[in-house]
């Protein structure tokens, strides 16, 4: 499992302030790209905002709260998923946890959406609400166009695809966009699940669309997915390939000067 800390103290994790029922919550590490306050900004009633950061210095929107966490050896790429994939473990009290990627921001109020997860499924379970990934609908695909694409190294790509085949686990089984992640809290399999899907980013694999879908299906996990796409409840991406290369050529300049 990859070294970052596993978790803010239980008497330290985040509690709502405002009878908050929904958070909202961002990452910015590693200043790869330029930092989007809008990913997470509600001064909604009942949504508690916070992003979870490696810069003491940033400045969230007005409604926000930073949450600065000291470097992991591991690097900035592995320490934004922990609280991307693990809200658990740095949030108690709330009902339901919105994750949204820097590079995004939700077209609709985060107590609207939860309204309309809600009349999707009125039983409203704890557990994972995914949305389909627009492309493809198989993690072994997924696989491939990460080989393909060079996120992945060969020898990752046959770590992931041996096990998958070691266990069984079908093709087209189910692919997931992760800019948006909404969770109902509550489920003790699904935090176990989330737990696993982070050590998986250092045993397997760092493309985490890669590895959800097989740990659903291993461990049993009940989840439900969404009938909207991802597009239709956020927008993607906030910045272009050419801000993001621009931005970090920007800060290489800054760091040479120093």
């Amino acid at each position: 499992m990859p070294s970052a800390p596993l978790a803010l103290p239980a008497d330290a994790r985040l509690r709502p302030e405002r009878d908050g029922r929904i958070a909202l919550i961002s990452c910015y590490f590693g200043a790869h790209e330029p930092f989007n306050p809008a990913a997470a900004a509600s001064d909604q009633p009942g949504v508690e905002a916070f992003v979870f950061t490696d810069q003491p210095g940033l400045v969230p929107a007005d409604s926000a709260r930073a949450v600065v966490l000291e470097p992991s050896p591991d690097g900035p790429a592995i320490q934004s998923r922990l609280p991307k994939l693990c809200p658990h473990l740095f949030l108690t009290g709330f009902d339901w946890v919105i994750y949204v990627d820097n590079n995004a921001r939700l077209l609709h109020a985060p107590a609207r959406i939860i309204h309309k997860v809600g009349k999707e499924h009125p039983d409203k379970p704890a557990g994972r609400y995914l949305f389909r990934h627009r492309r493809r609908d198989c993690a072994w695909d997924e696989a491939d166009e990460c080989l393909a694409a060079g996120y992945m190294t060969a020898a990752q790509h046959d770590h992931v695809t041996a096990g998958f085949a070691e266990a069984g686990f079908p093709r087209q089984g189910g692919l997931y966009a992760n800019t948006v992640l909404i969770q109902r809290m509550g489920s003790d399999a699904t935090d176990r699940m989330n737990e696993a899907w982070f050590a998986s980013l250092s045993s397997h694999t760092r493309r985490d669309q890669v590895m959800l879908p097989f740990l659903l299906w291993r461990d049993r996990v009940p989840f439900r997915v969404l009938k909207p796409k991802v597009k239709d409840w956020a927008e993607w991406p906030v910045f272009s390939g050419k801000a993001r290369e621009q931005f970090r050529r920007d800060q290489q300049r800054g760091h040479a000067a120093l």
